[in-house]
């Protein structure tokens, strides 16, 4: 069996700037829930009913929303071919891209990366600014958009990436 095969990577994306305002705006919403049943319920004839209700409804939007508070990035290589998703609350996946490692016209350490290039799409699989080793890669999707794909490397994820284009992956020394 090929060592290639299958690889995944997972990280959690860090709550910075909206990211924090994110959980505090779902409890007010929560809150708001609460309180517009127990209004409604003093305000109707059915009180008692709709007060029991209250909570029901605030267990459902809870299991409805909170998990997208809590976002992981996934990116998985499976055969060559490099599928980016985003996990939300560890139980709901959204595919976001996928591209052949094959066609990247570059794949290298985020010191090489020129912003003054014109990219349509980024796609970013960071946890946040600042992270272990930040990589890009640079390819083409099926619309023909110029696409960038940021992530966090591995040495696994570099070996893979070299197996499958050679010519374009740039590798750096992991434990330095």
């Amino acid at each position: 069996m090929n060592e290639f095969s299958t690889y995944e990577y997972v990280v959690e994306k860090k709550n910075k700037g909206t990211g924090k305002l994110k959980p505090v705006l779902f409890i007010v919403g929560y809150a708001v829930i609460a309180l517009g049943f127990l209004l409604f319920a003093v305000k109707s004839k059915l009180g008692a009913p709709l007060v029991s209700l209250a909570p029901l409804a605030l267990w459902i939007a809870v299991f409805l929303t909170w998990r997208y508070t809590k976002i992981e990035y996934e990116y998985s290589i499976t055969s060559g071919v490099l599928t980016f998703s985003e996990i939300y609350g560890g139980r709901s996946r959204k595919t976001i891209t996928e591209f052949k490692i094959k066609d990247c016209e570059k794949i290298a350490p985020m010191s090489d990366y020129n912003p003054n290039k014109k990219a349509d799409v980024t796609y970013s699989a960071l946890s946040g600014k600042g992270t272990a080793v930040e990589y890009f890669a640079e390819f083409e999707d099926e619309r023909g958009r110029n696409c960038v794909f940021f992530f966090e490397a591995t040495e696994k994820t570099l070996k893979i990436c070299r197996f499958y284009n050679p010519a374009n992956t740039k590798m750096t020394k992991f434990g330095e």
